[in-house]
């Protein structure tokens, strides 16, 4: 384990590598191998943006499933290189044009209920799941396909916002990525790509950077709740690039709800954080 340098306001600020952000695209029908993918993805020194953690299944119908579509596609977008694990269905076939027709990279890969032993392939070698093999020609020949899939109508792109929070707040992860697709931004949001950090299937350190490289490359930054140090470590990061930066209440009722303040009313976990009240 890597062993850290202690700063006054939270170890994470020492682990600032460069990594790139790689969406994990796979069938529903590998649903179950979704944390497997994205420590798999960590592991190989990537940043796994991973829409079945981020979003759950479409986060159980709570907005419309045409904004998980627009993040979903925003994302692929947005990230570096695109990985195929298991069988390439509708979606998946969809998710590879997006990414080819934006000059991404795709690799692809066998998973497994053991980490260990993913195994990448070639892009011949890919099985299709419920796609015509003249449609997964048409993809690799570079032909058009906006007229063949909705999926494909969806071409708004929406601001990606970083949600900040405590775990002391962790049990509010859903509702908090609700309300931030509401609001007409994609949320990658931590302790949902990373819940409760992969089960610590794999090295902490390793999460710790992925959430700074997301925080480095995301438009915004919401923090929400009281202020953990973890939290000010990557507001610190947020102002640093130049970042957006807002603050929200949690107010909790049924429905819980959000309400920006402005960085003065802000509150800290520990009372010793209230002398970084500058970083804010």
């Amino acid at each position: 384990m890597i062993k850290l340098k202690r700063t006054s306001v939270h170890d994470s600020l020492n682990l600032k590598e460069d990594f790139k952000l790689v969406f994990n695209s796979f069938s529903k029908k590998n649903f179950y191998l979704r944390t497997q993918i994205s420590a798999y993805t960590l592991l190989q020194g990537k940043v796994p943006v991973n829409p079945f953690m981020n979003f759950d299944y479409n986060l159980s119908s709570a907005v419309d499933k045409s904004l998980i579509r627009i993040a979903n596609n925003t994302m692929i977008k947005k990230s570096d290189e695109l990985w195929v694990f298991g069988e390439i269905s509708d979606g998946v076939l969809v998710e590879i044009y997006l990414a080819k027709k934006n000059k991404k990279p795709v690799r692809f890969f066998i998973p497994n209920e053991n980490i260990h032993d993913f195994k990448e392939i070639k892009m011949e070698d890919a099985t299709l799941e419920n796609v015509s093999p003249w449609v997964w020609e048409w993809v690799l020949s570079g032909k058009k396909l906006e007229r063949w899939h909705p999926r494909l109508q969806f071409t708004k792109t929406y601001p990606l916002v970083y949600p900040a929070y405590s775990k002391q707040n962790f049990f509010w992860q859903a509702h908090i990525s609700q309300f931030c697709i509401e609001k007409k931004r994609i949320p990658l949001n931590p302790f949902m790509l990373f819940r409760y950090f992969l089960g610590d299937i794999v090295p902490r350190e390793h999460v710790y950077r992925a959430n700074n490289n997301i925080v480095v490359r995301l438009d915004e930054l919401w923090a929400f709740g009281q202020v953990s140090d973890g939290v000010l470590a990557e507001i610190k990061i947020a102002h640093e690039q130049g970042k957006k930066v807002k603050y929200f209440k949690i107010i909790s009722g049924n429905p819980v709800k959000f309400r920006q303040i402005p960085p003065r009313y802000v509150k800290f976990e520990e009372n010793e954080l209230e002398k970084h009240r500058s970083l804010l």
